[in-house]
């Protein structure tokens, strides 16, 4: 036997199966199990094979949705493909190893150094992530196709917020939290190239570790659970989130529509004038928008909105693209569905713990940590060179005034 004790009521439950507490019989570890629920397999089989025959029909009848080219059969076969490999417990197993290397996170919570990830621009591993992380450590060698064994991590649903305050967890530790989402998101899309999917309240969770000093309180780390759902991305692509996110930073439209050539998004041929345009007026307008108080507040001074330039004498302001003949250039494949769907569930997270959460100035203090400090300075030093976005004595002083805290000096 494998287990010297095994508790037959369910500590949770969902679609898929239910996990038990149970205590491994060599060694005595507290482990929980996650078991499948019985002919899935047959259920998947048969479902997804009248919703393909619709996959089809969506690709003759429904090419765009809000203007932008789906391509609805490649969506769904990676779709199954995603939901083959979570019904497969040992593809999880694999999952939840990768994600535990990529941020150096050891069982028991510890730090395993240094972190599988390398730095975006070379030099070298990334910082583990175990002072403000935790997923549990997956057994897997006593794993199968239809159970899971992994190390317990009790913890506090990150929505209970009843649980959160009687633990004592504060304004200011919801916001950390909805930081440190989102600082794992940063180095999930554009360092380890492989994220979780599905970041949605019951996989996240907040555990209390000790004060780290005499007379300090306890503090909160976020803990990750369910890496059933999991996807990669290419090098390519992963890079080009990360431009995309320095450009709406420095609202640098040309930027970002270079950007999005190199996440694959644009259709061959598409006018990029057009694009750099309609992303210049959406910033112009406020339509793209991040919360530059709080960038000020942990040390980094973004650009204010320049203001739109007068048009030449004589000559008449042409007015900005529709959005409809924007987004007929715009394709989306299949992995940026993934991608956009963790997205949307990890902002809903992030805004229930701190209502004024955006992911963008959530993540733009940690893009050194994935940069490493010569490369973020190096690519400022390049941006000041080409004058981007601002006044280059404005950037230099910006970049004296927050040197110090990149090298982790008051």
């Amino acid at each position: 036997r494998l287990f010297a004790e095994f508790d037959d009521a369910p500590l949770a439950a969902a679609s898929l199966g239910q996990v038990h507490r149970a205590v491994l019989r060599e060694g005595g570890a507290e482990v929980a199990v996650k078991v499948q629920r019985p002919w899935l397999r047959e259920i998947y089989d048969r479902d997804l094979g009248l919703l393909r025959s619709a996959a089809a029909a969506a690709d003759r009848l429904l090419s765009k949705v809000g203007g932008v080219r789906q391509r609805w059969g490649d969506i769904f076969e990676d779709a199954c493909e995603i939901l083959y490999r979570e019904i497969d417990y040992r593809n999880e197993a694999e999952n939840a190893l990768r994600f535990a290397r990529d941020f150096g996170l050891s069982e028991g919570g510890r730090p395993s150094v240094p972190a599988a990830a390398e730095l975006r621009e070379g030099g070298g591993p990334l910082p583990s992530a175990a002072d403000w992380l935790r997923t549990p450590h997956v057994y897997k060698e006593l794993s199968s196709t239809t159970a899971l064994v992994m190390e317990y991590v009790p913890s506090i649903k990150i929505t209970d917020d009843a649980a959160l305050k009687e633990a004592g967890v504060s304004t200011d530790d919801r916001e950390y939290l909805a930081e440190c989402l989102a600082r794992s998101y940063l180095r999930q899309l554009c360092v380890n190239c492989f994220f979780s999917t599905d970041p949605h309240p019951g996989n996240l969770g907040v555990e209390m570790l000790p004060p780290a000093e005499e007379n300090k309180t306890a503090r909160p780390r976020l803990v990750f659970y369910d890496l059933g759902q999991a996807c990669a991305l290419d090098d390519e692509r992963s890079r080009g989130i990360l431009d995309v996110i320095e450009a709406t930073i420095d609202m640098d439209a040309a930027a970002c529509t270079d950007a999005f050539a190199r996440m694959g998004v644009l259709m061959e041929g598409a006018d990029a004038d057009v694009i750099r345009r309609k992303v210049q007026d959406n910033f112009d307008t406020g339509k793209i928008q991040i919360k530059r108080k709080k960038l000020r507040k942990k040390g980094q001074a973004p650009q204010e909105e320049p203001p739109t330039p007068p048009p030449a004498p004589g000559r008449a302001t042409a007015p900005p693209p529709r959005d409809s003949e924007v987004m007929e250039f715009f394709v989306l494949p299949a992995e940026y569905a993934f991608a956009a769907r963790a997205m949307t569930q990890m902002d809903g997270v992030g805004k229930w713990l701190d209502p004024e959460f955006d992911f963008i100035s959530a993540s733009a203090p940690h893009i050194v940590e994935i940069k490493g400090i010569s490369g973020y300075l190096g690519d400022e030093a390049r941006k000041i060179v080409a004058g981007v976005g601002r006044d280059a004595k404005q950037k230099v002083q910006e970049l004296l005034d927050f040197a110090p805290k990149l090298m982790g000096e008051d």
